[in-house]
C-alpha cells in the first residue's frame, strides 16, 4: 500500500515537472516583437582586404551610429558584427550607408534559410537525437 502510494507521488511530480519543462520552453522560445527593449546583432562582410585604420574608423563609424550599442571588427575576416536595437535603427541600411560613406564594396550578412532552421551552429545534433540520447541514458539508468 505504501509503495503503491510513493509511486503515484513520483509519477504526479514527474508529470508536474514535466509540465513545468514543457511551459518554460515554450515561454523561452516563443518569438517576441520588436520593441525599444530587444537588442539584436549583425553581420557586415567588407569584399576588399581591411587595414588596421580601415577597422578603427568603421568601428568609429558604428559606435557613433543612433541604436548601435557594440561593435567588433575583424581586420583578418573582413567582418563587422555589431549589436543594436532594431526599434532604433535598420542593419540593412547601416550596412549600406557604411559601405557609402567609407567607399569600401560591404554587405550584410544574411544566414541562408537552411542556415536558419538548423538552428546555432554550436549544437550540431537535431532534436529527434536529443530525445533519443535521453530516452537511452533514461532507460539505462532505470535498467541498472
Amino acid at each position: 500500500m505504501r509503495s503503491k502510494t510513493v509511486v503515484k507521488s513520483i509519477l504526479i511530480t514527474t508529470l508536474a515537472l514535466f509540465i513545468i519543462l514543457v511551459v518554460h520552453i515554450i515561454w523561452v522560445t516563443r518569438p517576441t516583437k520588436t520593441n525599444v527593449l530587444n537588442v539584436a546583432m549583425a553581420r557586415i562582410d567588407f569584399q576588399v582586404p581591411l587595414n588596421d585604420a580601415q577597422g578603427k574608423a568603421i568601428t568609429a563609424w558604428l559606435y557613433a551610429q543612433k541604436g548601435v550599442t557594440h561593435v567588433l571588427c575583424n581586420t583578418a575576416s573582413k567582418i563587422a558584427v555589431f549589436t543594436f536595437y532594431p526599434a532604433q535603427v535598420n542593419a540593412t541600411q547601416l550596412a549600406k550607408q557604411l559601405s557609402e560613406y567609407m567607399q569600401i564594396p560591404a554587405t550584410r550578412y544574411l544566414p541562408a534559410k537552411e542556415e536558419i532552421e538548423n538552428g546555432c551552429p554550436v549544437v550540431s545534433i537535431s532534436t529527434q537525437q536529443k530525445i533519443e540520447q535521453l530516452s537511452r541514458w533514461f532507460f539505462h539508468s532505470v535498467n541498472n
